[in-house]
Order: C-alpha cells, then structure tokens, then sequence
C-alpha cells in the first residue's frame, strides 16, 4: 500500500462527516432546479462576463443539481468501500472547484472606495469551500484507510478555518461589511443588543475582533493543539450563532419558506459544515495528547 493504515479514534467523525456533507449536497442540491436558483447562477454567469452560459442557466442550474443530489446521495445512504470512497473524492473536486468562482468579478464588491480585492462580497461564501472540501478528503482518506491521507485532510480543515475567520474576520472592519452584518444582527435578539452602547461600525468591530482572536487560537493547532482547542470551542460556538440567523431573518427563501435555502440561507448553513471541521481537529488534538497518531496532523 502507498499509505499507512489508519487507527480507530477518528474513523467516528469521518462517518458523520460522510453523512452529514452528502445530506447537506441532497438539500442544497435539490434547490439548483428551483427558478430563485437559477436566476442566481444566470447573474453571477452574467457579471461574470459570460453571458453565452448564463442564458443556459435554465438547464445548467438543474444539471449542476442533479450531480451534486448524486454525490450526495452516494455519500449519504453508499455503505463503506468503493462507491463511498468515489463520492467523498467527487464531493472533494465538486467543492474545490467552487474556489474558482474567486476568480470571477462577480465575487468581489466593485463599490468606492472597495474595488476588489481583499473586499470580498457574494464570494465570501465561496471561501468556505476549501474547509468544505477539506471534510470530504478526510471522508476519502478514511475509506481507502490512509492516514496519510487523514493528515492531509486536517491540514485543509485548518487552513479553511483560518481562511474565513481571519479573512471575514478583518472584513468586518470595513464599512460596507459593517452594513451589511447589521441586517443580520439587528433582527437578532442574541445581537442586536451590541446596537445600544455600540454604532454600526463598533459592533462589527467587535465581532471581527472575537473572530480574529478565534483564528489566533486555531492558528496554534499544529503546534499546540492543548491552546488551539478554546478557538476551536469558540468557532464552534460561532457557528451555532450564525445559523440562529436563519430563524430571525428569517433566513429561508421568501415565498418559499422552509427548506427551502437561496443564497443566504445556504451561506449560514455552510458554518455547520465548517462546525464539523473544526470539531474534527478537536479530536485530532485529543487523540495527539493521549500519544495516538491516527488522523493527527505531522509535525511541521
């Protein structure tokens, strides 16, 4: 074999993971037919400068669904072996590729005085991808038992969460961030509390900051996996409250209403998928202090 076998205590959370992340590309995959889907994929096509695609988007937005409703189905309900294992390594590409989407215009606010890069807009939801496609190489590491292969996946899984958390983190500095969390906060009454002795600007401070100070903490993983577990406890908690918002948005599509996920709805569900991520390098670091190595990060 081209990899070392891997040993029992994270074999638990690749299982969730395969479960979870195929019920997540059924759900979100399901509403790729739907006209408030497609009508977003033929915009971003169109600011994008591909206005030929974004005509098809009539059957290109169904077609996209369709694979994703099968990797996720293959993921959610293929027993272990190889129909599983192919599915984690399609869910794997099928996210990675969704990192490209930063390469269009579409992902950036084009407004003054932010004209691009790093004032990210609709593309913030892209970056959560790398975490994303992070858990699906765990899944496929774990279904060929390659620990080498688990090593690889916690990398990724800490690298996403470094991504998003300093990335929006430092976002939330911005004015036009500021704004735009404040319809999120101000709806909520687990934030909208930071509007009495805060303005707009001082609660999306806030809220950076606690984020930036989350992904210090995580930043330590590889090293100190004993410290980097308080920011990983926090970010779990941070995704928790994110999703809250889905409740007092309310976050489901209007005129559809629950399940039913658009943009928004999709962007704050994305976090639990994050959630598991980092719950899975809590465990890493745990099974690492007990003197286990299976699935731990190498040394640096």
């Amino acid at each position: 074999m081209h990899c070392a076998m891997q040993r029992a205590p994270m074999a638990r959370v690749w299982e969730v993971s395969a479960r979870v992340l195929g019920l997540w590309m059924l759900w979100f995959g399901a509403m790729r037919a739907l006209d408030f889907e497609i009508a977003a994929l033929a915009q971003f096509l169109n600011a994008s400068g591909l206005a030929g695609l974004a005509s098809q988007a009539a059957w290109l937005s169904p077609a996209l669904g369709a694979l994703e409703c099968a990797i996720g189905a293959a993921l959610l309900l293929a027993p272990a072996g190889r129909w599983r294992r192919g599915a984690a390594l399609a869910a794997m590409a099928f996210w990675g590729a969704g990192l490209l989407g930063l390469l269009s215009p579409a992902a950036w606010i084009h407004q003054p005085p932010y004209d691009g890069f790093p004032v990210i807009g609709s593309g913030q939801t892209l970056l959560k991808h790398l975490g994303i496609a992070g858990l699906a190489l765990g899944v496929f590491a774990h279904e060929r038992g390659c620990a080498r292969g688990g090593a690889r996946a916690l990398w990724t899984l800490w690298a996403g969460q470094m991504l998003v958390l300093v990335w929006i983190g430092l976002m939330k500095f911005t004015q036009v961030e500021a704004e735009g969390v404040a319809g999120l906060m101000r709806s909520s009454p687990l934030f909208s509390w930071l509007y009495g002795p805060l303005d707009v600007q001082g609660a999306s401070n806030l809220i950076g900051a606690v984020e930036l100070a989350t992904a210090a903490s995580i930043a330590l993983w590889p090293w100190r996996p004993r410290l980097a577990r308080w920011g990983l406890w926090a970010a779990v908690a941070t995704y928790l409250l994110t999703n809250s918002f889905l409740f007092t948005l309310p976050g489901w599509q209007p005129d559809y209403g629950a399940p039913f996920v658009g943009g928004t709805g999709q962007f704050l569900l994305k976090d639990l998928l994050l959630l598991l991520g980092a719950l899975a390098l809590l465990r890493a670091g745990a099974t690492e202090r007990r003197g286990g190595s299976a699935g731990a990060a190498p040394a640096p």
